[in-house]
């Protein structure tokens, strides 16, 4: 009989295999706790393996991007060749126009039903769907939305006949903004930290450290500062009644300037009535690449995949080169802009926000508007965002993460809802989408706010 692994030597296998090989350490303690993951992720490999070509299927994000880029990467280096597909969403059209081996990234989980044998799935969406040869972190306990992202479920896959560090991977939970809810990465996300060049410093997690204080505490969106977002002047006003010079950067500030600054937007928050949960994220990890914020990089990606140019989002990661500033400040101007629409186009249905950005606030960006929103005003119920597309409406739903953990499932609500009226949906808890039919608007309405009171009244 083999002898249990007991605390000291378990850590002593960790020692020994951190001095050895560092991707068999992390794949080691992810099997250990993770129960099973990595031995499914294994399996998949080989089924990619023994392919001669693979059209890989990607979202159009941060996280989708940095997943096709691992991917791609790790099929050169064994000599597959590969196509790449990035898109908004599954339809139906993309599905039937597939005619080869396709390795799905982050989608598909919304999708089950429509994808045949001849494919693989690294998709950290809830569904509650089984799809034989799909990575689904919530099959193995792990959840999708803060623990690992679609690009560390492709990196979990690929480092089985590959070897390159995990930095995309955590580029991709970045951007999917996995350390949000808890002020940091956790779960697998945490493991492949270590094998990454991200480092981990602990400071202020409001963005745009490099920047004039002024405008960092102005345009602060998690959390938002009240009386002072937006507003410059006040920024300015804050900064000077404690004796702060307001041009300088957060990173050129002393320790002591640093404590204050922090101690003041506390005290702003707590006066306000702002939850501990809400107050204790404006500190935190925050997570730099080459002494640059990797959610510069993240929201960069972003930008440039969600308007059209996923290709060359997926060349930056696999040369590592992220250029693309003024593409950046253009992203920004326009989500200012569809924000200030959407503010004036919120409408209300039974205690439910919602906005219609018809065709003049893209449907790539509408759920990122939504979800800014939604930080901004501090909203206690969910938001539902709509934009027009080619194939019917885009639904984004955004909710607190306090009605998750009363029970609220964005993710079932959305798919539920639009498959009622001939759509399709799904996502995560506290973010989801669908596409609908046009015209449908208020009937989705009307089921969703009935698929929300079900959830949190049982």
């Amino acid at each position: 009989m083999k002898a249990p692994i007991t605390p000291l030597s378990f850590f002593k296998i960790l020692a020994f295999l951190s001095k050895t090989n560092h991707n068999l350490l992390i794949s080691w303690h992810i099997s250990y706790w993770g129960m099973g993951i990595i031995e499914k992720a294994r399996e998949i490999a080989g089924i990619i393996e023994r392919q001669d070509e693979i059209c890989i299927v990607t979202h159009c994000d941060a996280d989708g991007i940095t997943g096709a880029a691992i991917a791609k990467k790790a099929l050169d280096e064994i000599g597959i060749k590969c196509e790449i597909k990035v898109v908004r969403y599954l339809s139906r059209k993309i599905l039937q126009g597939v005619d080869k081996f396709t390795w799905f990234i982050d989608l598909g989980n919304g999708n089950i039903a429509g994808i045949n044998g001849n494919a693989v799935i690294t998709d950290h969406h809830f569904s509650n769907e089984y799809h034989e040869r799909a990575l689904n972190p919530f099959y193995y306990g792990i959840d999708g939305e803060t623990e690992i992202s679609a690009a560390g479920l492709a990196y979990l896959v690929a480092s089985n006949f590959s070897d390159f560090d995990a930095t995309l991977a955590i580029m991709g939970a970045i951007g999917d903004l996995q350390d949000l809810r808890f002020g940091r990465l956790t779960g697998i996300n945490r493991q492949l930290l270590k094998n990454s060049k991200v480092e981990i410093k602990k400071d202020i997690r409001i963005y745009g450290r490099k920047k004039p204080l002024y405008k960092m505490i102005a345009y602060a969106t998690d959390p938002v500062i009240p009386g002072i977002f937006k507003r410059v002047r006040n920024a300015i006003g804050f900064l000077s009644r404690i004796d702060i010079d307001y041009k300088k950067s957060w990173n050129e500030c002393s320790r002591e300037e640093k404590k204050k600054i922090l101690s003041e937007l506390i005290k702003i928050l707590v006066t306000k009535g702002f939850s501990y949960d809400y107050i204790t994220r404006i500190f935190g990890e925050v997570y730099e690449l080459d002494g640059e914020d990797i959610r510069e990089y993240a929201t960069l990606l972003n930008s440039i995949g969600k308007y059209g140019y996923g290709m060359e989002a997926i060349k930056m990661c696999i040369e590592e080169k992220f250029d693309g500033k003024n593409l950046l400040k253009k992203h920004r101007s326009k989500i200012c802009n569809y924000i200030e629409y959407a503010k004036k186009k919120l409408d209300e249905y039974k205690g439910i926000y919602y906005f219609h950005g018809g065709n003049y606030i893209m449907d790539t960006v509408v759920g990122t508007v939504a979800g800014m929103i939604l930080r901004e005003e501090d909203f206690s119920t969910p938001l539902l965002a709509f934009a027009e597309n080619e194939e019917g409406i885009k639904v984004s739903a955004r909710a607190p993460y306090n009605l998750v953990e009363k029970g609220l499932n964005l993710s079932i609500a959305m798919k539920n809802a639009a498959e009622m009226l001939g759509g399709n949906g799904g996502g995560h808890k506290a973010a989801a989408g669908a596409i609908i039919p046009k015209g449908m608007e208020e009937r989705f309405l009307q089921i969703f706010d009935a698929e929300i009171r079900n959830q949190l009244t049982l």
